[in-house]
Order: structure tokens, then sequence, then C-alpha cells
């Protein structure tokens, strides 16, 4: 078991730096330290490896998004805690990240693919969790009156968009996540 992940961390990082297609099997297994039959044993080819790398990091980023506190005593507790679990999520998965927001991109259109899935999971969990917040503060006016559909898409689009400029070090400014959680505190807690 110890080859096989560490087939899985060398591949990770390789097709991250590399890119997908830039990146070879016969690379994979010289820089893993095993042998290519090795890595077929463990998986069917490099798509299978990439699936299999992109479906663990949404396992372990679902998982957080899981044990996020359902009941809090203020609704903007939620939103806080969400935005510190992506901030987290960057910082100690980075490679993940990076691959996910270089690779996916290009195989959104196709309905079927383990990108498009786990976009569309995660769009539904976010949603779900952002509406049932923004309902909630309305409704107790903890929070201003707002357009509770258009505030969850903009902050999933807020969330995502500071995701992915972090996950591809686009945008590695000190502060973000505190300067992002007062930016939504001052725009929905009255």
């Amino acid at each position: 078991m110890k080859k096989k992940q560490n087939i899985i961390e060398t591949a990770t990082k390789l097709f991250a730096s590399q890119g997908f297609d830039g990146t070879t099997t016969l690379q994979i297994a010289r820089e893993a330290g095993v042998t290519e039959p090795l890595i077929y044993y463990h998986f069917e080819g490099k798509d299978d490896l990439f699936t299999h790398i992109i479906e663990h990091g949404f396992k372990v980023y679902l998982e957080r998004l899981d044990s996020l506190k359902l009941e809090t005593a203020y609704q903007f507790e939620k939103i806080e805690k969400l935005v510190e679990v992506h901030f987290n999520f960057v910082r100690e998965m980075p490679d993940e990240i990076y691959l996910f927001f270089s690779t996916c991109p290009a195989k959104l259109k196709d309905k079927s693919h383990v990108c498009s899935k786990k976009l569309q999971q995660q769009r539904r969990w976010l949603d779900a969790y952002l509406t049932s917040c923004i309902e909630k503060g309305v409704k107790t006016g903890e929070f201003y009156p707002i357009p509770i559909k258009e505030t969850v898409s903009l902050l999933f689009a807020l969330i995502s968009g500071i995701v992915r400029q972090r996950g591809l070090h686009l945008n590695t400014l000190k502060g973000m996540r505190i300067t992002t959680i007062e930016f939504c505190r001052r725009s929905l807690v009255k």
C-alpha cells in the first residue's frame, strides 16, 4: 500500500507541475521508485490514476464540508467557517487544487467526466448550505433583507474565485482570509 500511495503522491506532484499531457506513466514510475507495470497493477492507466486523485481530493474536501457545524448561535458563523475550510484546503492540498483548476476546465463539457461530476456535487452542496444560512439569517434579522438566490450565487463565485486564484498561485496576498470574512460580514450582517 505504501508503494501505491507513493505512486499517487508522485503523480499528483507531476500532474500539477507539468500537466496531465506532459506527464508519462514511465516518468511517474521512475520518480516514485517503482516499475511502470506496478502503476498498471494499481490503476488501469494514467486516466484512471488522474480520476483517483480528483476523486480522493473531493472526498477529503466534502468530508471537511460535512464536518461543519450545522447548529450555531449565528448564521454568519457558518459562512465564516465555510470560508476558512476553503482557505485551509488550499493550504493543505495545494497540488490537488492546482491540478483541479488547471486541468478540469477543459473537461467540463463532458458531463460524464469526473471533473464535471465533482463540480456539480460541490455546487449542490454549497448551494444548499448557503441557501439555508442566508434564509435563516434573513428570517431572524441577523442579515439584511437580501435576495437569497443571487446572494448565494455571489458567495459561491467569491469563494470559488478565491480558491481558484490561490490554487493557481495567482493571488497569494497575506490577509485574504480575514479580508474575505470581513467583506462578507459587512455585506450580510446588520
